[in-house]
Formats: C-alpha cells, sequence, structure tokens
C-alpha cells in the first residue's frame, strides 16, 4: 500500500450545490402537493399523509442550508485570482 489511508478520505465525492437545491425543490413540491393527494388505508398512513404539508419546509430548508455551505465551501488552494491574488500585480 503505498497511499496514505488519510488520503482516501480526501476523494469523496462531492455534491454540486445546485444538486441540494434541484433535491430541495423536489421534496418539498413532493410533500406539499403529492403526497396529500395519496388516501392510504391505514389510519395511520392517513394521518403521516395529512401532515406531510408541515414537513414539506422543514425538510427543503435543511437542504437549502447545505446548498449554501456548498456553495461557499471551497477547499482547493489553487481557487485565487491570478490579477488579484497575492497583490504583487500591480496593473502593468
Amino acid at each position: 500500500m503505498s497511499e496514505n489511508p488519510t488520503t482516501e478520505g480526501a476523494k469523496i465525492y462531492r455534491f454540486p450545490w445546485w444538486g441540494s437545491v434541484l433535491l430541495a425543490i423536489v421534496c418539498y413540491c413532493t410533500l406539499n402537493y403529492l403526497v396529500p393527494q395519496f388516501e392510504p388505508a391505514h389510519p395511520v398512513l392517513a394521518e403521516l399523509v395529512k401532515a406531510a404539508p408541515f414537513f414539506a419546509p422543514i425538510v427543503a430548508i435543511p437542504l437549502l442550508l447545505l446548498a449554501a455551505k456548498q456553495l461557499y465551501d471551497t477547499d482547493k488552494k489553487g481557487d485565487e485570482d491570478p490579477d488579484h491574488g497575492d497583490g504583487n500585480n500591480r496593473g502593468e
């Protein structure tokens, strides 16, 4: 094993921020509009279906907060703009 085991954790696939936004939209619309149309026979499921629109923002807001974190989370060292990065460029 020539590879350092601590670098394996750094190879985790990063989900894009816009994916979290799309997932929040899908979850919100599903819980708010689609689930209430179901008519389950079991009374416990009927209560859950009735409560689904109240859970829609509770599910969507954390996903939107995750999207904001992913948007501004940069762990790359070379992300700086070369024109404004180190201050050595004096407009020459």
